[in-house]
């Protein structure tokens, strides 16, 4: 055996300094005043050379040198030599597996998002905490194809095929790592040049960590996340951060936060919607008010100026048939002033003075009733054609008006039926669609009330548009997604009053939600239970879907 065999293992490990970082995925959270530090000085693996250094016995020379060693002496020889080379091995082996005990490993999932860290080593053990892309881990131990690990301030076991180690992990973690410097002075200035004359353009606190952007020796550029500055390298510390994975409890109230900021947001949005519509509606409103009233006006206008008209047309009739029975007495007058002429002319022939007398009397009495009866008929004609040229004139103005009315709402390009001030809603609200849809409207501040279907006390989503359709004999599913899959299919750029449609979600059918539309790209819908039931416009968010249920 070579006594002189020497075996020597070189590693380096890296070493979290103190506590841990609450991080969820592989990016870097803001830093704040009071977050632990995690630093890590090298993350490089085991570096093992193996120095065989063959110590050589005189005796051993000498005895080999001979011709006469015996049989007994070359085996014995052989099986220390295999003993030997079988102990080395074994030593080889658990140097290597010990050898990642106190280094980085580090989590690369892919596509499948995280690793779970476990209880026990385990796959069938509970769940404690998750490792995400690029987050890092202590071994601390190994039981089987298991790494007992830390990472954050989750401790558990994580299958060893899962983890990338030794260089392979130093690699990623030279990507991965964040240079950050942690404040040691109760407030630290940051200023604009790495100057004490520069200007001061913010404050840093006590044990704030901040992004590390350059050492420059006596001075640090350092980001706070929103400001970039340098602060004096005398008063920060300098470390490595890696982004760690973090516990189930960790998990579980990251999330609920997110949702619950999320939900805030959406809540948010909400208010701010509503509150826009509202002031667009009163907008549109006292417009409307405005141009109904100025139609309204023209309206009065036109109708005054058409009764006028009317009269006058009257006038104008009533003057004419004057000169018409003024024609007739005219004809008359001169039938008869034509008879006495001829009386007068027989009586000439008679020679009878007293007759003569008489026929010339009456035949003067008549021509002059002809003749007044004639300045009458004229006066009569003159009348008449001036009540005509005045009714045509008031004709005249009654069809400007109706001409000012139309071209006013023309110009504007707006429908009349929108500004017209009647007090019928009949005709609106003839169609089954309409009726549908004045229904659903009536619940709007009505309570959301999940898996509900009353629209006075509560209802969710799909059990608002079941019990609205149900009102008009129109029996649905329960659900949204079920709702989605019946009807007829509907193109989104063709909506009509009293279509449903559909928003994407965690529903059967990848449907979360189901809103009713009410024309003029608006949908009601039972939202949220922070908002009840409400009117959205139809792309509030993004439909996906959309069936109709009630038919032509």
């Amino acid at each position: 055996m070579n006594k002189g065999m020497k075996k020597h293992v070189m590693r380096a490990a890296a070493c979290f300094v103190t506590g841990s970082m609450l991080v969820g995925s592989s990016s870097m959270a803001a830093f704040a005043a009071g977050t632990s530090l995690v630093g890590v000085g090298s993350a490089t693996v085991k570096e093992a050379s193996v120095d065989n250094t063959t110590e050589e016995t005189d005796a051993a020379t000498e005895d080999t040198a001979t011709e006469d060693t015996t049989v007994e002496e070359t085996t014995a020889e052989d099986t220390a030599t295999e003993d030997t080379a079988a102990e080395e091995a074994a030593e080889e082996t658990e140097a290597a597996q010990s050898s990642m005990v106190g280094t980085i490993a580090v989590a690369q999932p892919g596509d499948e998002t995280f690793f779970y860290i476990r209880a026990n080593a385990d796959v069938n053990s509970d769940v404690v905490g998750y490792l995400y892309d690029g987050n890092c881990a202590t071994i601390l131990g190994e039981e089987g194809d298991w790494y007992y690990v830390q990472s954050g301030g989750c401790t558990g076991y994580v299958a060893k095929y899962l983890l990338t180690t030794g260089e392979a992990a130093a690699s990623v973690v030279e990507q991965v790592a964040t240079p950050v410097a942690q404040v040691n002075a109760e407030a630290l200035m940051v200023r604009s040049e790495p100057s004490e004359d520069a200007d001061v353009v913010d404050t840093v606190t006590a044990d704030q960590i901040v992004y590390l952007e350059e050492d420059l020796g006596g001075w640090a550029k350092i980001s706070t996340g929103t400001t970039e500055g340098y602060v004096s390298a005398d008063y920060v510390s300098y470390a490595t951060y890696l982004p760690q994975g973090e516990s189930q409890e960790e998990a579980e109230a990251r999330i609920a936060e997110e949702e619950a900021a999320y939900q805030a947001w959406l809540d948010e949005q909400e208010r701010q919607y509503q509150e826009q519509l509202a002031a667009e509606q009163a907008e549109w409103e006292a417009q409307n008010q405005a141009w109904i009233e100025y139609l309204q006006s023209q309206s009065d206008y036109a109708d005054q100026a058409q009764a006028t008209a009317d009269e006058a047309q009257a006038a104008a009739d009533q003057a004419q048939a004057t000169a018409d029975q003024a024609a007739a007495d005219q004809a008359y007058a001169e039938q008869v002033a034509a008879d006495a002429q001829a009386a007068l002319d027989e009586a000439y022939n008679t020679g009878d003075e007293e007759t003569i007398a008489n026929a010339e009397a009456y035949a003067q009495q008549t021509a002059a009733d002809a003749q007044a009866t004639a300045d009458q008929a004229q006066q009569s004609a003159y009348d008449a054609q001036a009540a005509a040229d005045q009714a045509q004139t008031a004709q005249d103005e009654a069809a400007a008006a109706d001409q000012t009315v139309y071209d006013t709402v023309s110009d504007a390009g707006i429908d009349t039926s929108e500004v017209t001030n009647t007090t019928d809603d009949s005709s609106s609200n003839s169609s089954l669609r309409q009726q549908i849809v004045d229904y659903a409207l009536q619940f709007v501040g009505n309570p959301y009330v999940y898996g509900g279907t009353s629209l006075t006390n509560g209802t969710d989503c799909s059990g608002f548009t079941q019990s609205v359709l149900a009102n008009f004999g129109i029996d649905i599913s329960r659900t949204a997604g079920q709702q989605s899959q019946g009807g007829t299919s509907v193109d989104l750029n063709n909506l009509e009053p009293g279509d449903l449609l559909y928003y994407e979600g965690s529903g059967d059918y990848g449907i979360g939600h189901v809103t009713m539309y009410i024309g003029d790209g608006k949908v009601v819908h039972a939202s949220s239970s922070s908002t009840g039931i409400i009117v959205s416009d139809v792309d509030y968010r993004t439909p996906v879907s959309a069936s109709d249920y009630i038919g032509d």
